[in-house]
């Protein structure tokens, strides 16, 4: 059935058995149209092309592309045949990673290709003899002999094929080096770049101070700062405030009376009594900032009469919104307190975000450039490095991140003033850590006993402190304190046993945390008494 010559190239219905075509710019559209409703058919189309053949002296290189890459659906099967006036002496098909053969038959080459990607060319390379030609209408003639020179760059492209399969089967068959080498490349870069930061703006200067221990809270900074101090920033948490709260019973803005509780022990088949702390509203005080939010937690627990201690956490759970609101208010006090005075000097961050901002630039272009050319049959080797390449600069530009995050201390230095003052309250959270050695020397006053213990809540060291309390406090003072309630003269196992601190700050910590956290931790404080220190393939064509 012929087809008439039309005019419409429009994808949309036109006049039955007639075709248009039409040039925009280097392509041409051919459209044709035709009745078909639940049926296969085919179609024979026929045109003529010029000057895709080169005529040399010897041979006539003849580079026809079957398929182009405008197509955007992949192609299940290809075939194309080529007949020629004469018997071919070589044939190729291009690209050599594509999957498929070229068969050479005499006058007719035959090109097979199997699973061609979406936007991906083909095509037909076929040499025939100069001399079975005797007229070169149509070619483009050049001069010289051409077959050696097309034979050693068609050999060279499928060499250079084969160089890149072979590394990137190296790479695969050995994935201990492969992982070896992308993890120095991605970590050793960055690791230079923090070792570099923390030398010039991260580690401390040195003082002249050099005592290892300090008897007496060196200062008179509050107990919720110290630890952010010491560990140089940071969020506070329930160590900070529980010992706030000891603060202010010390003080008293609140009075405190021993008395006693029977707890469950064993899934309720024992109980046990625990030295307790009646607490009630004491004298009215002037609170810094960091300290009126803890002042209205305790007050709505207390709502006008007296609570035990051990009882708090059930009644700020009981409340946990309005608690936690304003929970988050002391610790937003605290750092804005310690912002205020200037203990840091942070332009490591700088530096760091700085090659962080280059780590990640360069990464994306290296990433883009090889994505832009990328080969899904068969990537070239260079290509993969490019993308290895990239994703180790951007994991580069993550583990800077973190840093930025996570590693205060790399980036970040005391002031000269801050610095000392650190190392005197590492000193003196040192002697209370080591203090149940030093009984040679126990604090005389009641208000020196109290206040080890205040800042021992805020080192997560307390328990250590009591302990360390237990023989050489007089019991005069232990009788006249409102935050002791250990027997002066007894030990652990004899008596009522103290109410664990450590438990305490971890249920305020617990009970604080807003609801939609699931009541997990409350963050902030000390540890253990921390604080002093760092924070497809296939074949080709052949």
């Amino acid at each position: 059935m012929l087809y008439a010559q039309g005019r419409e190239t429009d994808l949309e219905p036109g006049p039955l058995r007639t075709f248009g075509v039409t040039r925009r710019g280097d392509t041409m559209r051919i459209v044709w149209y035709f009745d078909a409703r639940d049926e296969t058919r085919a179609f024979t189309i026929s045109y003529t092309l010029t000057g895709v053949a080169v005529a040399y002296d010897d041979v006539v290189d003849v580079n026809l592309k079957v398929w182009g890459d405008q197509w955007a659906e992949p192609l299940h099967r290809l075939v194309a045949v080529e007949n020629a006036p004469a018997r071919i002496l070589r044939g190729w098909g291009k690209p050599v990673w594509v999957r498929g053969d070229v068969e050479l038959t005499g006058r007719r080459a035959t090109l097979r290709a199997v699973s061609v990607p979406a936007r991906q060319f083909v095509e037909l390379r076929t040499l025939l003899p100069r001399s079975a030609f005797t007229s070169t209408g149509g070619m483009k003639v050049r001069r010289g002999r051409a077959l050696d020179r097309i034979v050693a760059e068609e050999l060279a492209d499928a060499a250079r094929y084969q160089r890149d399969r072979d590394r990137i089967d190296d790479w695969k068959s050995h994935p201990l080096r492969t992982l070896g080498v992308l993890a120095a490349l991605a970590l050793l870069p960055a690791l230079a770049v923090i070792g570099l930061v923390y030398a010039l703006f991260g580690r401390e200067r040195r003082t002249d101070y050099d005592r290892e221990y300090e008897q007496e809270p060196p200062t008179d900074t509050a107990p919720a700062l110290v630890p952010a101090l010491l560990r140089q920033g940071g969020e506070a948490g329930s160590f900070e405030f529980t010992a706030t709260l000891f603060d202010l019973i010390r003080r008293g803005a609140y009075k405190a009376e021993h008395t006693t509780t029977e707890r469950s022990i064993w899934g309720g088949l024992r109980s046990e009594t625990v030295a307790d702390l009646e607490l009630s509203a004491g004298d009215e005080q002037e609170l810094a900032p960091w300290e009126q939010p803890v002042a209205k937690i305790v007050d709505a627990v207390l709502d006008g009469e007296s609570e035990r201690l051990s009882r708090f956490r059930d009644e700020i759970e009981d409340e946990r919104a309005s608690m936690s609101t304003r929970f988050e208010s002391f610790k937003g006090a605290v750092g804005s307190e310690v912002q205020r005075r200037g203990w840091f000097r942070s332009v490591g961050a700088l530096a760091l975000v700085a090659a962080l901002v280059l780590f990640a630039l360069t990464g994306a272009v290296l990433g883009w450039l090889a994505l832009d050319g990328w080969r899904t049959v068969y990537p070239r080797f260079s290509d993969v490095v490019l993308v290895s390449l990239a994703g180790c600069l951007l994991f580069g530009a993550a583990f800077l991140f973190a840093t930025l995050l996570f590693a205060r201390k790399v980036w970040r230095r005391r002031t000269k003033a801050g610095q000392l003052e650190a190392e005197r309250w590492d000193a003196f959270r040192r002697y209370l850590t080591d203090f149940p050695r030093l009984q040679d020397a126990p604090p005389a006053t009641l208000e020196l006993w109290e206040r080890y213990l205040v800042y021992g809540i805020a080192f997560g060291i307390a328990e250590r402190v009591l302990q360390g309390a237990q023989l050489p406090m007089p019991e005069a003072l232990h009788e006249a304190s409102t935050i002791y309630w250990i027997s002066p003269g007894g030990d652990l196992g004899s008596g009522a046993t103290s109410l664990s601190i450590g438990d305490l700050a971890s249920g305020f910590g617990s009970a604080l945390a807003p609801p939609n956290s699931g009541g997990s931790g409350g963050g902030g404080g000390f540890s253990g008494g921390g604080g002093g220190g760092g924070g497809g393939g296939g074949g080709g064509f052949g």
